[in-house]
C-alpha cells in the first residue's frame, strides 16, 4: 500500500509541475505579445507626432514668407508691436492649415 501511495504522489506532483510549466509558458508568450503591442502602439504614436511636426514646420515656413511680406507692407515706422501682431496673424493660417491636414491625415490612416 505504502508503494501504490508513493507512486500516487509522485504522479500528482508530476502533473502539478507539468500544470505549472505550461502555465510560466502561456504567461510568458502573453507577456511577449503585450510587449509588443506596446512597442507597436509607441511606434504609432511617434509616426503621427512626426507627421504633426513636419507638418507644422511646412506650415512655418510657408507663414515665415506671409509674415515677412506683412512686416514690411507696414513699412518703417510701425511699432514693434504692428509688427509682431502682422507676423503672428500672417503666419498662423498656414501652420493651422498644415497641423488641420495632418490631424487629417492622422485621423484618415489610423
Amino acid at each position: 500500500m505504502a508503494s501504490g501511495l508513493g507512486g500516487l504522489l509522485a504522479t500528482g506532483q508530476q502533473t502539478k509541475q507539468q500544470a505549472t510549466a505550461g502555465l510560466l509558458g502561456a504567461a510568458r508568450l502573453e507577456a511577449q505579445q503585450d510587449i509588443a503591442e506596446r512597442q507597436l502602439e509607441m511606434q504609432k504614436e511617434a509616426g503621427q507626432q512626426q507627421l504633426m511636426g513636419t507638418a507644422v514646420g511646412i506650415g512655418g515656413a510657408i507663414g515665415a514668407k506671409a509674415a515677412a511680406t506683412a512686416v514690411a507692407d507696414l513699412g518703417a515706422g510701425a511699432t514693434l508691436g504692428a509688427k509682431a501682431g502682422a507676423a503672428a496673424g500672417a503666419m498662423a493660417p498656414p501652420v493651422l492649415i498644415a497641423l488641420a491636414a495632418a490631424a487629417l491625415l492622422n485621423k484618415l490612416f489610423d
